[in-house]
């Protein structure tokens, strides 16, 4: 089964104002669904197998993506990790990141952005450290505004 979903400007572009580097820019092919290929082309730079049904096209003057649907593949629930099997899962995670950025065109900018010394290591797990710190911030609100009754929410969705 596929599914289509639509593809929507950047979240950069959306709430940051930051106008993302779009890779139909950097193709000769004509690239109807430019949102479109920009999720699937990023896609195609994380994932180390892309799934063989994804696409993009545009109807209707908005664009989509197009990929597998409910391929059965296994989920890990990072709550339920312990310690040694979480600090092993978040590895895992940042090394398909690197793998990620690695693979991407500005993979030589970013090693030179980056460095041999622990400057940029410091930096981005001082933000890691405040980004967790403010989505429970968040999560915290959102909590309290559904508890008192400000917004409605479904739980165990």
């Amino acid at each position: 089964m596929l599914q289509i979903k639509e593809a929507q400007e950047s979240v950069l572009t959306t709430y940051c104002g930051i106008t993302a580097q779009n890779p139909a820019e950097h193709t000769s092919l004509p690239v109807e669904s430019v949102e479109g290929y920009r999720v699937i082309a990023n896609q195609r730079i994380l994932q180390a197998v892309s799934d063989p049904f994804l696409g993009h096209l545009c109807f209707d003057g908005r664009d989509y993506f197009v990929r597998q649907f409910r391929d059965r593949k296994g989920a890990i629930e990072a709550a339920r990790l312990r310690m040694p099997e979480f600090v092993t899962y978040v590895g895992r995670c940042a090394a398909v990141l690197a793998r990620g950025h690695a693979q991407s065109r500005d993979a030589a900018m970013v090693a030179g952005y980056r460095g041999s010394a622990s400057t940029f290591d410091r930096a981005v797990t001082e933000w890691a450290f405040a980004y967790a710190d403010q989505s429970l911030a968040d999560y915290d609100r959102l909590r309290a505004a559904v508890e008192e009754g400000r917004i409605e929410a479904v739980h165990g969705v």
